[in-house]
């Protein structure tokens, strides 16, 4: 594995795929829009930091789609694509980084829970991710396994 931005991080965007339920007005959340990584909070653990990472989302409950663009930490482009379902069921990402086998479930109105597979099967991921009560940050919390050992990962995505 390359780095967490070439191997799972896009895998993991489905962050922005999570479609919340407000405690006070109990409607779903927007995630639409566009979230951009905040490297300088974010803990890559044996990975390089990319250099950049902004996702744009679209979706309509249970569907959505995300689309990720970025710089990885060698320089390299990140370019992902994503048209699935927060359904317990795994769908695969596309793009020249893609491959991955992502699965979302929802535990809460603010968390989901989910796993991604790389496309050689080498590494796997467990993630949970989290939005704060005023819908302007994603937390993601990761165990990585794969050739290079276990790690634990956490990415911060605020909303632009």
């Amino acid at each position: 594995m390359r780095t967490i931005t070439k191997a799972l991080v896009p895998g993991c965007m489905a962050l922005f795929s999570m479609l919340w339920v407000s405690p006070l007005n109990a409607k779903i959340l927007n995630t639409s829009g566009t979230w951009k990584l905040n490297a300088e909070k974010s803990d890559y653990g044996k990975e390089s930091k990319p250099k950049g990472v902004m996702v744009k989302v679209v979706h309509k409950e249970p569907a959505f789609k995300y689309s990720v663009t970025g710089t990885n930490a060698e320089g390299q482009p990140i370019n992902v694509e994503f048209d699935g379902a927060i359904d317990g069921k795994p769908h695969k990402e596309t793009g020249p980084q893609g491959g991955t086998t992502v699965t979302y479930k929802r535990i809460n109105d603010s968390i989901i829970e989910g796993t991604s597979t790389s496309a050689d099967g080498k590494t796997t991921e467990t993630f949970t991710l989290a939005v704060s009560k005023d819908g302007k940050v994603v937390t993601r919390k990761a165990t990585v396994k794969g050739p290079e050992g276990e790690y634990k990962a956490v990415q911060v995505y605020e909303k632009q």
